[in-house]
């Protein structure tokens, strides 16, 4: 029996222009399936039956085609065959050679601290396209762009290129990959419009307590910061700032899992209880070279600097793991 993932050797279909599409969101609507629950009935990903076939990226083997007919019944398939096809494909065509040839083959990674904390620093800074991963920060912060770079290798062997944005002070970090694009997709990450498309985490990251603390680190170095509570007063906060109410709704829920009272609002989430504040700088920690040295100083002296004060320590940092602060 075929495995999910492997390549289907088969006859494929090439349909009239257009009608693939139409052929897949008829049987849906015919079926009363979910997209998920149609891609189960022929053993693929749910990418690849709503957005490879259904966007006509790639053509559908015979024998899927049969059986997602078979679910809804909303044609015959000599009907098919008659009014919607063009020509039924030779075995072995249509994977495009050239294209398996060169596509960049991933590590599939397993379920892990790390793992978790670069889906958190993607929820927060990154963007998904068809075939590209692009993360944006401020240049100022690229030691923070660097360590995700060595994440992605690490966990993906994959390699990331950086480029400055024009007339700005931001860079993307960006990764040309059809096959990670697939992964993201298949936990829970969306193209195009984060908010708009309703992006979260996936579920497995609440299973256990170091996948949240992976998560909130990446969450907290790409949408959030440590900031002083009041001016004069040594006390300060974390806060994770987000207008997606789905990303507020994760970052609550891994902070209420994790023992913590945070407050929150239509745009934020905060540890304010100093208590909590040490607690969490300690267990779940941050990366972004910003973040660590802004706790420092506040840790010294009750105050946190502006960016802007420390830049040449945070320009001059390195950080190949995350720092977590002693209990105080």
């Amino acid at each position: 029996m075929r495995k999910r993932g492997e390549r289907i050797k088969e006859e494929r279909l090439e349909f009239k222009e257009g009608l693939q599409k139409e052929f897949l969101e008829q049987n849906k609507r015919a079926s009363g399936l979910t997209w998920k629950e149609l891609a189960d009935v022929v053993n693929v990903s749910e990418y690849t039956v709503r957005y490879d076939w259904r966007n006509e990226h790639s053509t559908i083997p015979l024998s899927c085609a049969k059986a997602i007919l078979a679910c809804s019944g909303f044609k015959s398939w000599r009907e098919i065959e008659r009014n919607w096809l063009n020509k039924v494909l030779p075995k072995n065509w249509g994977q495009k050679l050239v294209g398996e040839l060169n596509k960049k083959r991933i590590r599939v990674p397993q379920k892990s601290e790390e793992l978790a904390e670069l889906f958190g620093a993607i929820l927060g800074d990154g963007h998904l396209e068809r075939k590209i991963l692009s993360i944006t920060g401020n240049c100022e912060e690229k030691a923070h762009h660097d360590y995700l770079s060595a994440q992605i290798e690490k966990l993906f062997g994959l390699k990331s290129v950086e480029r400055k944005m024009k007339q700005s002070k931001a860079i993307q970090l960006m990764v040309n990959s059809t096959e990670l694009i697939r992964f993201l997709l298949e936990n829970s990450f969306v193209l195009g419009n984060k908010i708009k498309n309703k992006e979260s985490l996936p579920r497995w990251i609440f299973e256990k307590d170091e996948y949240a603390c992976g998560a909130l680190r990446g969450l907290l170095d790409t949408d959030g910061g440590i900031y002083q509570k009041q001016k004069n007063y040594k006390r300060a906060i974390i806060e994770f700032q987000t207008e997606s109410p789905y990303i507020r709704a994760d970052i609550y829920k891994m902070l209420r899992k994790l023992g913590f009272n945070p407050s929150k609002s239509d745009v934020n989430v905060r540890v304010q209880e100093q208590k909590e504040v040490r607690r969490f700088m300690s267990l779940v920690g941050c990366a972004n070279p910003k973040n660590i040295m802004r706790y420092k100083y506040f840790i010294e002296t009750g105050a946190i600097p502006l960016k802007e004060k420390i830049w040449a320590e945070i320009a001059g940092m390195q950080v190949d793991k995350p720092f977590k602060a002693a209990v105080v």
